[in-house]
């Protein structure tokens, strides 16, 4: 069982999205992983993964060489990798509640960090010791930039590096001696402005600090009087990155500054400026917004330059928003953007942006899979690719999120905590219809029925109702769960369904004469997820007992209870073809709150492979129906498809005759 490939692009995290110097690759943060990844190839991905919650922050050194992440939650490491052999080098433990900043010294020699308990640390990255560390700010640094060596009064450079940090009303210039281990700090002097500082960035001869604010401007500062020389408004939304570049000695003996700013309106903004001859520089001008700007989807909470022509003046950058879409943007540079061509964007990925509830694979293909996120989107994927193929929207602030979801190849069907149902086009995405009001609190479960006549639902309050596809007019209604149902599985000829509910039972339904024809009760512990195995006999549960359930639906009670670490919340199955349904070769992957993937052998309930790549609660699993293939979906809004082994996994098949049966009691 081996991760194939992540989707998903966490937005916001600090520094989210950096460019190799190779120019070939690119590295961000999906949940709790941190990925490398080809820009030529979408199936070449590396996954560097020690993290047990979501990843914050990231920063690359400007080599290459070094790779830092931090993260959320308790255990606030910060994680220090080689690039080249994507292992890690150091697990810096200082940092308590979550690790906010990280940010590489230009010569790769020392590491800043910033902690959510308001301290400042910086690290030997030679040794991996702290060289100085600040105590318990007043205020948290919302940016942090580092400005190669500090100078004196002179002029010139000293072994002291220098550092700038941003916030609330406060702009602050670091002076890092390494030999004393001293970190001290200047304030700005801004006059009567205000800013809440969410950006920073040195100009490319460090003579200025460029500070880009909520107010949705950057403010301009002398490093060495610590001044404000200038204020330039650019977008709305507030400036959530900023770079600085040299513009090149266009005749008039000096150079300039440029500037690309990506704000929360979604737009991408090329400013520049030509420095006086005091090499100073106040005034910042636009070029033609068609050429020299582009919007996009989301606040631009990452942005990084890949490259710049002087000859065109043409810069690509990649681009990646909080609504977890990467883009690459190609504009002109104002100086040479009169008879330019337009901006363009391209999208390189998409991503869910909130937790992802539920995937689905349509029953003949294993080409293609479905997902419904809490984002309000449901999505269809194309494995080969990983490309979004289609998809739908709702206003989720109007219909809730959806709850759950099924995929014929041809139509999305999913539940929503409005209760209704709804159904989109599998190759537009566009909204067929909706049945209002088919549960009071939420639809919570659904199944299509194999000749695609009808729907199963399941709601809140425990009911389970039938609705005819073409009229949408529900024909069953069945209602004895006294709590959420929590999944539904029909038989392949249609004519039973089984249903599991928080109420602690499974009950047998026969469809075609409305009435219950079994009920299975476990001790304790609701049902979160059932799968039924082929001889529609054997059911494999998992709930809230934290066990794995096995069943047979000829007994009231399960026959085994094996323990699962942690509560599972979702379980699918897979029988191969060759097993002929014989349910010893089954394999089946369950996953859960402790974020951990596992593969299960059926006949021997022993776990056989796990897959750890999710940073948050696993929600949906499901095998593509090849069983070559397994998607699993989280809280972290990741998905992740994951190659399945099944000859290491299943072993050969038994001699005919051989009882099967399920397995005992551990």
């Amino acid at each position: 069982m081996d991760l194939e490939h992540a989707i998903g692009f966490s937005g916001n995290t600090k520094g989210g999205l950096h460019v190799h110097p190779s120019g070939s690759t690119v590295i961000y943060a999906q949940g709790g992983c941190v990925l490398i990844a080809s820009l030529a190839d979408a199936h070449e991905q590396g996954f560097l993964r020690g993290h047990d919650d979501a990843v914050t922050c990231i920063d690359v050194s400007k080599s290459g060489r070094l790779i830092a992440s931090g993260q959320r939650g308790d255990n606030a490491d910060v994680v220090v990798w080689d690039y080249e052999r994507r292992s890690e080098i150091y697990r810096l433990q200082e940092h308590d509640g979550g690790v906010h900043l990280i940010s590489f010294t230009a010569d790769e020699r020392f590491l800043l960090t910033v902690g959510r308990d308001k301290k400042m640390v910086v690290w030997d990255m030679e040794t991996g010791m702290i060289v100085s560390k600040t105590g318990k700010l007043k205020q948290m640094p919302e940016c942090a930039v580092w400005g190669g060596r500090a100078r004196n009064i002179k002029g010139r450079e000293t072994t002291s590096y220098q550092l700038a940090t941003g916030g609330a009303a406060q702009l602050l210039v670091w002076t890092l001696d390494p030999h004393a281990g001293s970190l001290t700090s200047e304030e700005c002097t801004l006059g009567n402005q205000v800013r809440n500082f969410t950006s920073l960035a040195f100009s490319y001869d460090e003579a200025y600090l460029l500070a880009g604010s909520s107010s949705s401007d950057f403010t301009a500062v002398h490093v060495k009087f610590k001044v404000m020389h200038s204020t330039t408004v650019c977008g709305s939304g507030g400036i959530q990155t900023i770079i600085a570049l040299q513009t090149p000695d266009m005749g008039q003996g000096h150079e300039g500054d440029r500037i690309i700013v990506g704000c929360g309106d979604g737009s991408v903004t090329v400013l520049e400026s030509q420095r006086n001859g005091a090499a100073t520089c106040r005034t910042y001008t636009k070029g033609p917004v068609e050429s020299c700007a582009a919007m996009l989807d989301g606040s631009i909470n990452a942005l990084q330059l890949h490259t710049a022509d002087e000859q065109t003046g043409e810069l690509r950058l990649l681009a990646g928003t909080e609504k977890g879409t990467l883009y690459a943007v190609s504009l002109s540079t104002p100086g040479m953007s009169y008879g330019a061509p337009p901006a363009q964007t391209r999208v390189l990925q998409e991503a869910h942006y909130d937790k992802v509830i539920a995937c689905a694979y349509p029953r003949e293909s294993s080409d293609v899979f479905a997902t419904a996120s809490a984002d309000g989107t449901v999505r269809v994927w194309d494995v080969n690719s990983y490309r979004v193929l289609s998809k739908g929207f709702c206003q989720t602030k109007i219909t809730g999120e959806p709850q759950c979801l099924d995929f014929t190849g041809e139509v999305i069907f999913t539940g929503w905590q409005d209760g209704k149902i709804r159904a989109h086009d599998a190759e537009s995405g566009e909204e067929l219809w909706a049945i209002s009001e088919c549960h009071r609190g939420g639809c919570t479960a659904l199944a299509v029925s194999n000749n695609r006549k009808f729907l199963v639902s399941g709601g809140e309050e425990g009911e389970v109702r039938v609705w005819e596809i073409r009229t949408r007019e529900m024909v069953v209604n069945l209602k004895q769960h006294t709590a959420p149902v929590t999944a539904l599985k029909l038989y392949d000829n249609d004519s039973h369904v089984l249903s599991a509910s928080r109420d602690r039972t499974i009950y047998l339904w026969d469809l075609r004469a409305e009435a219950r024809e079994k009920a299975l009760t476990q001790r304790m512990g609701g049902i979160n997820a059932i799968d039924l195995l082929p001889d529609h006999i054997q059911v494999v549960s998992v709930g809230q007992e934290k066990c794995v359930g096995f069943w047979d639906l000829r007994e009231g009670a399960p026959l085994a209870m094996v323990p699962a670490g942690d509560e599972q919340v979702c379980i699918t199955t897979y029988t191969p073809p060759e097993a002929k349904g014989d349910s010893r070769f089954t394999v089946f992957a369950t996953g859960g709150v402790d974020c951990v993937v596992r593969l299960w052998r059926y006949k021997d309930s022993s776990v056989v492979a796990t897959g750890v790549g999710h940073s948050a609660m696993v929600r949906s699993v499901k095998f593509s129906p090849d069983g070559k293939q397994l998607v699993s979906v989280g809280e972290d809004g990741g998905v992740l498809v994951w190659n399945i082994f099944l000859d290491e996994a299943v072993p050969e098949l038994a001699p005919a005759g051989a009882p099967a049966g399920p397995p005992v009691e551990q």
